[in-house]
């Protein structure tokens, strides 16, 4: 049936939390999980003209977003996106573990939220803050009888191309679009030899068949189209993930190809298990 107004939100179903590249790219999609509030008003400073015993003129100094979220626990990856800083993974099956560690020097980073709320006639409403900065406290409290609760508030500004925020109500429901990164794997059961891995044109050294996971990483950023901090590598020798971050997040980028000419003992294939984008 059309839309008609008024639209009736209700609850509220889902927020998700996207990192901003330094270029202005979307990084990989983070839940916000227990998703509990989102509120917002668009706020804006206006400067007086007065003279001659009157006012002449009033004109803004450009509108912001101010927001505030709450969710129910601790999720180490929002928690990353809303205050910046480092998650590490090591370990795996029942002795995983996950850190968030947060330094000094480490500086909030800007993201984008979107919130979904279901509607009175069976569609929903979401609404995008195009560019967030948790500005504000960051909290939460462990207490005797209550579960923790992540709260936070900050203000929204104009993106890149003047999107400060948007309100879309859709007629069917719609779940939120979600960017990621793009995950490949390089798996090996060679005992032996070497072989050589090319990005986009650009080739690393040789790499021993059995290399760790630190010396992959270590020849992947060393080419001249891999940053530091573009790629992580995690699994164990005959069993690499890469996953592109950084300035290489939320994009197709290309499968790397390898040369296995002086492998012996097995083969080596690559294979994408995720493609970045959108």
């Amino acid at each position: 049936m059309p839309l008609t107004d008024p639209v009736l939100p209700f609850g509220l179903r889902d927020i998700k939390l996207t990192p901003i590249n330094a270029d202005g790219t979307l990084a990989t999609t983070v839940d916000l999980p227990v998703a509990q509030t989102l509120s917002f008003s668009e706020a804006e400073d206006y400067e007086e003209l007065r003279g001659d015993d009157r006012l002449w003129a009033i004109h803004g100094k450009g509108p912001v977003v101010e927001w505030e979220l709450e969710a129910g626990g601790i999720s180490i990856e929002a928690w990353n996106v809303l205050s910046g800083g480092t998650v590490t993974s090591s370990g795996s099956g029942t002795a995983e573990v996950k850190d968030f560690l947060k330094k000094t020097t480490d500086q909030r980073r800007y993201f984008r939220i979107e919130g979904q709320s279901i509607a009175d006639d069976g569609g929903d409403v979401h609404v995008i803050i195009y560019k967030c900065k948790a500005d504000d406290t960051l909290e939460g409290e462990f207490g005797d009888g209550v579960f923790f609760v992540t709260s936070c508030s900050g203000r929204g500004l104009g993106d890149a191309s003047d999107n400060l925020y948007r309100i879309t109500w859709n007629e069917t429901i719609t779940s939120i679009s979600l960017t990621s990164n793009e995950i490949q794997e390089i798996i090996s059961d060679a005992t032996g030899g070497t072989f050589t891995l090319t990005y986009s044109a650009q080739t690393t050294g040789a790499l021993p068949y059995n290399v760790s996971v630190a010396a992959l990483t270590t020849a992947l950023e060393g080419l001249s189209n891999i940053a530091p901090g573009d790629v992580t590598v995690t699994g164990a020798p005959g069993d690499w993930i890469i996953e592109f971050k950084g300035t290489l997040a939320g994009i197709n980028v290309s499968q790397m190809t390898a040369n296995v000419a002086s492998l012996t003992g097995g083969s080596l294939t690559i294979r994408t298990n995720k493609q970045g984008g959108s």
